[in-house]
């Protein structure tokens, strides 16, 4: 009788183990996924503007990567002036010439928050020259409120005059692929990684229904003659 009941609770624990392997491989490959998803540009024109590269900064300490949920980020364009004529644009993050436009179920445009007073200087970018511009600008911040994949369309603003005119402005717009990762992931118990919480519990449900096969195969064993 013991070896029949060692041989279930074995089936049940091995069971629990499949499930819990075959849940964290699949958690794996989402999260590789998503964490080498960043959007790429490659050489998209728009007019004089080349978009030659996007790229994402996030967290705490604007590391390079796709956002996660609940967290602010920053998005960076590296363009160049393929025009003749020198192009006159805003690279500060006080006044940036750079906006990004998200899906609002996505991504959430915090405004009025303290900005930066500086007054930023029109600066020229001539043919063949290349420049950072990133945004949001002082005082606004974006925010990943649901994870998944969407798209976010970058416009740079910029002027063909030095004294900014509203006649000679003018706009460069692309629209890539980005994608949010589950804040799940970013939620471990301090200092132990989720993926060992998922496979502890696992083990704890495994022997807990082991305990429980035995103390009912107990209770069920006729007393001996």
């Amino acid at each position: 009788m013991s070896m029949k009941v060692g041989m279930k609770a074995s089936q049940v624990i091995l069971a629990v183990l499949f499930i819990t392997v075959i849940s964290l491989s699949s958690g794996f490959a989402r999260v590789s996924l998503l964490s080498s998803t960043l959007p790429a540009v490659d050489a998209m024109i728009i007019g004089p503007i080349n978009f030659l590269e996007v790229y994402f900064q996030s967290g705490a300490n604007l590391e390079r990567r796709s956002p996660k949920v609940s967290e602010e980020f920053t998005v960076t364009a590296r363009i160049r002036n393929e025009g003749y004529d020198i192009i006159y644009y805003l690279p500060t993050l006080c006044d940036t010439s750079l906006a990004a436009i998200f899906d609002p179920s996505y991504v959430n445009v915090e405004s009025g928050r303290p900005r930066c007073l500086a007054y930023s200087m029109p600066t020229p970018l001539g043919h063949g020259q290349e420049a950072l511009v990133s945004a949001p600008e002082s005082g606004t911040a974006y925010v990943a409120i649901r994870a998944g994949s969407t798209t976010v369309t970058l416009v740079f603003t910029y002027n063909m005059n030095a004294n900014m005119d509203p006649s000679g402005r003018k706009e460069a717009r692309t629209t890539i692929p980005f994608t949010i990762q589950d804040g799940f992931q970013g939620l471990p118990i301090l200092g132990i990684p989720v993926e060992s919480i998922i496979l502890g519990f696992s083990l704890a449900l495994g022997i807990l229904f082991y305990r429980r096969k035995v103390r009912g195969n107990i209770g069920r064993t006729p007393p001996s003659t």
